[in-house]
């Protein structure tokens, strides 16, 4: 009995023993592989706070690559900006570019210009050519057919008003100095025979003394029209000088008249008298001479062509957009190309239909040029000034950048300079007006005295574009 119970007791302690065993192995199975994981997450905590959650590993000074431009910059959303008409709908937020110090600004490349007043003129810019006034131009030749005799002045020569460039003899020059001639014989003689009869009214009857009358009207009468044929062929001439005159006088003075003295190879004595001159009819220079001495001429074909430099034309090429904001008496500048002399004058005409080729509309402006610089024929840059602003608020062109059809500019915070202040760029949309070689003016947005990102601020702008979508998408 007793070896039975120590049997089982012995049974019984193994059969604990056995029991004890069995139960530890699933309770280490079941513990193990929480505290595992457990520690692993308190080991990646600890390696994520040393490392500041950064997964890829820095590599050395000496191999580490310049940060990236958008890295260089925090954009800042504000609020939405309540609904207004002067603020465009791209903008609807505040958006603020934020840097970590100012050496971060200078690494971003980024320019600063400040907001001040100057003078800009608005304008519209096209390309023109200088030409000869058409009113200061003219072509002529001989009043009367004949052959050229002389000529006495030659293309480029500078000429005064009624200067005489060439002699021509023409038939119908004598003929109508002789028709003078005769037409002052006749009034001569028919005053005498009136004055004759006047005095001799007791002894004639009236009758004669009226026929006597009316033969000295149509006397004077015929000298008026010889006088007026002689004008009509440029020698305009006075017959009250020639009444007093012999008629031998009379021949002698009227034999080379408008014939200058002096002309080379011209004898007085044995020149013919039918020499008609052909004048300048204002003061100018020749263009050109087409006249050869011994050369047959007529009254329709010009020998000479004479223009006024002193006042041209320039005639500007508009495109058909701008067209409708020019308008007569607005001022121009222009320049020829190669040159930085600019010269001004006024509209005096804009046409009423655009070019069928260039789709440009012409602007034709008169420009003095008492000095000769301006030549026609060449060809140079001009603008129309619609309007001039003496103190406009002025930036450099690449300060304004544009965001979605917005013109926009990133204003510095005013307190950038002090210590410690944000270094910061508030994007702000502006309007724009005119435009010169340099400088833009803004017409609205801006004062003056602001300072604003020049250079660079196209990485703002991308910034911009950045922040306002995240802010679309996250809101």
């Amino acid at each position: 009995m007793n070896d039975s119970l120590t049997r089982a007791s012995n049974n019984g302690r193994v059969v604990r023993a056995e029991r004890t065993a069995t139960g530890l192995v699933p309770w280490l199975r079941r513990t193990i592989p929480f505290a595992l994981v457990a520690a692993g997450l308190v080991g990646v905590a600890l390696w994520g706070h040393r490392t500041d959650w950064t997964f890829t590993q820095t590599p050395p000074a000496a191999e580490r690559s310049p940060p990236a431009p958008g890295e260089l910059a925090r954009v800042r959303v504000g609020t939405p900006l309540p609904a207004r008409s002067d603020v465009p709908t791209a903008f609807r937020y505040e958006v603020t570019i934020e840097f970590d110090s100012a050496d971060a600004v200078d690494a971003a490349g980024i320019g600063i210009a400040g907001v001040w007043l100057g003078t800009i003129a608005d304008s519209v810019e096209a390309s023109g050519e200088v030409g000869f006034d058409p009113a200061l131009v003219a072509r002529f030749g001989p009043r009367a057919a004949g052959t050229v005799w002389r000529v006495v002045k030659k293309a480029g020569d500078p000429v005064a008003t009624g200067d005489v460039l060439a002699l021509v003899d023409a038939g119908d020059m004598g003929k109508a100095k002789g028709d003078f001639q005769q037409a002052l014989a006749q009034v001569r003689l028919r005053e005498k025979t009136l004055a004759g009869r006047r005095a001799a009214a007791d002894v004639v009857s009236a009758q004669s003394v009226r026929e006597a009358e009316a033969a000295f009207a149509e006397a004077e009468t015929r000298l008026l029209a010889a006088s007026q044929a002689l004008a009509n062929l440029d020698l305009p001439i006075n017959p009250a000088d020639y009444r007093d005159l012999t008629l031998d006088n009379v021949i002698g003075r009227m034999r080379l008249l408008g014939v200058p003295p002096g002309t080379p190879g011209l004898d007085p004595k044995t020149a013919t008298a039918n020499l008609l001159p052909v004048r300048a009819p204002f003061a100018g220079v020749i263009l050109s001479a087409d006249a050869v001495a011994g050369e047959v001429v007529e009254p329709g074909r010009p020998i000479f062509v004479v223009a006024d430099p002193r006042r041209v034309w320039v005639t500007l090429r508009v495109r058909a957009g701008d067209a409708g904001r020019v308008n007569v008496g607005q001022a121009v500048r222009f320049r020829t190309d190669g040159s930085a002399e600019e010269f001004g004058g006024k509209v005096e005409w804009v046409g009423r239909s655009a070019d069928e080729s260039t789709r440009t509309v012409p602007v034709r402006a008169a420009l003095p040029n008492d000095a000769g610089r301006l030549r026609a024929g060449t060809l140079g840059q001009g603008r129309v000034v619609l309007r001039q602003e003496a103190k406009a608020i002025l930036i450099p062109h690449d300060a304004v950048q544009e965001f979605r059809g917005t013109p926009v500019v990133f204003v510095r915070d005013p307190n950038y300079l002090k210590p410690g202040g944000p270094k910061a760029f508030r994007a702000r949309p502006v309007k724009v007006g005119a435009k010169d070689a340099e400088y833009t003016e803004i017409v609205g947005g801006l004062v003056a005295d602001e300072v604003v990102a020049t250079k660079g601020s196209g990485l703002m702008l991308a910034e911009l574009t950045r922040g306002i979508d995240g802010a679309d998408t996250t809101r």
